[in-house]
């Protein structure tokens, strides 16, 4: 390992569940969260699924704690808008990944 992290918690992935882990940390008062991503960017496998892909549950039930859906959405979300939702997400919640990081 090149360089060593030193936090109370490290998340592996950027993604929905990694996200709305670190964000539930913070708002628990834990200190020190680092979220590790291999990719370049928050929700890589999202964006590798094919265009016309939707969630297959209700964007009112598929909201990541903290920060409901956008009213504007439709009920099932297309992948376009769930990666804009959590890279608004992460925005919202002043987290910052850190990318390129194999574990």
């Amino acid at each position: 390992m090149a360089d060593a992290v030193h936090s109370d918690v490290v998340i592996i992935g950027a993604s929905a569940a990694g996200l709305a882990v670190a964000a539930c940390l913070q708002r628990e008062g834990v200190p020190s969260v680092k979220i590790l991503e291999k990719a370049d960017r928050i929700a890589v496998s999202w964006r590798s699924h094919y265009d016309r892909l939707h969630l297959h549950t209700a964007r009112q039930h598929s909201a990541l704690p903290g920060l409901p859906m956008p009213a504007d959405y439709p009920k099932y979300p297309s992948r376009d808008q769930v990666v804009s939702y959590l890279e608004n997400y992460a925005s919202h919640f002043g987290l910052k990944p850190e990318f390129g990081q194999e574990v």
